[in-house]
């Protein structure tokens, strides 16, 4: 490194050497003699060992000489993906906008090491970047498209709305996930093509959506409780999941009526959304669900009447112990241990009960309470 350029030569000989360790120092030492190296670095992209092309790729992206930008891009076609991947992130460090076409391209590698580095050298790029990966939302492969829809989503340009939005409707399913995962960063002005996704025909497309709108948050409340009366039984269910994990109250009333959905998913979803509320006007109608005709509703209204801990639950979770299905029946019990002290007096009661289910879950609960109790007492 003392000596300067002259030793340039010797040190892109020394990128050849079997052994990695010397590869990397001299590589390296490349990088701390500056632009002097320049030139050789370059000219090492047209190595015949593919090593050599890599470490001058790097050495080169961190050098973040412009001059190397038309050579990196041709090296984005190399044989080896290795070389095409540092020299894609080599093009991201450099943030030269001339770069993007080729970086827009590259989008669509074979290696997915590739489009990796290509989409975050194109975050890194900017703004300068937005208008190309908008296009880049229509392009006929799909890796492309979704490349383009996940690095829009880093940059966060309101200018990418209308075509995440547009891409929502995209034939591939992994398109419209990351669209909507994108979106969330966007807020308020993508809320309605997020509710719509709500009943996309893919599960992970429906969840990235209300993922989505629980990231943009109180915003999109009216919306998510408009969508508890859409005729599509996926967008109920998953505006229910969605209003609790946001937890405002104002979406108690509407919850409530979702538990007399026709939908069993969506009275199920509605019990664990108020269970996360945890709002007492609730109570009433979680205790009629545990009579719902599905075991599921009943074992999460029971979980749900646990959460909120409201000791006027407690007979008809006593009741509850009874249940034909199991779930149920350790549901009600839970809740009844996490009501605490107030439901010990019905469980003592319920020691004397006709049915053995009922007996021992009683006698069970009734040692996890005073468990509990002498736990919170220890100092």
């Amino acid at each position: 490194m003392k000596i300067g350029t002259p030793a340039v030569p010797a040190l892109i000989q020394a990128l050849r050497d079997r052994s990695e360790n010397v590869r990397a120092a001299a590589a390296e030492v490349l990088v701390r003699i500056g632009a002097p190296a320049v030139p050789a670095l370059i000219q090492a992209l047209g190595d015949s060992g593919w090593a050599v092309r890599r470490a001058a790729a790097e050495a080169l992206g961190k050098l973040g000489d412009p001059q190397a930008v038309p050579p990196l891009i041709q090296a984005l076609g190399d044989d080896w993906y290795d070389v095409r991947c540092a020299s894609a992130e080599a093009l991201g460090a450099i943030g030269d906008p001339q770069a993007i076409p080729a970086l827009i391209q590259a989008l669509g590698d074979r290696s997915e090491n590739v489009r990796c580095a290509a989409a975050e050298a194109l975050v890194k790029i900017g703004t300068p970047a937005v208008p190309a990966l908008i296009k880049a939302l229509g392009d006929s492969d799909w890796d492309v498209r979704r490349a383009a829809a996940e690095a829009l989503g880093k940059l966060g340009d309101p200018r990418a709305v209308p075509a995440l939005i547009k891409a929502l409707g995209d034939s591939d399913s992994a398109v419209r996930a990351v669209s909507a995962e994108a979106l969330m960063k966007i807020g308020t002005p993508a809320v309605p093509a997020l509710i719509q996704a709500l009943g996309d025909r893919s599960e992970n497309v429906r969840r990235a959506a209300a993922e989505a709108l629980v990231k943009i948050g109180t915003p999109a409340v009216p919306a998510l409780i408009k969508a508890l009366g859409d005729s599509g039984s996926d967008v109920r269910c998953e505006a229910a999941w969605a209003l609790g994990k946001l937890g405002d109250p104002q979406a108690v009333p509407a919850l409530i009526q979702a538990l007399g959905d026709r939908g069993s998913a969506v009275r199920r979803a509605a019990a664990e959304a108020l269970g996360k509320l945890g709002d007492p006007r609730a109570v009433p109608a979680l205790i009629q669900a545990l009579g719902d005709r599905s075991e599921n509703v009943r074992a999460a209204a029971a979980e749900a009447l646990g959460a909120i801990g409201d000791p006027q639950a407690v007979p008809p979770l006593i009741q509850a112990l009874g249940d034909d299905e199991f779930w149920v029946r350790r549901a009600a019990a839970e809740a009844l241990v996490r009501i605490g002290a107030p439901a010990v007096p019905a469980l003592i009661q319920a020691l004397g009960d006709y049915r053995d289910d009922v007996r021992r879950a009683a006698q069970q609960a009734i040692q996890q309470i005073q468990t509990k109790q002498s736990q919170t007492k220890r100092p």
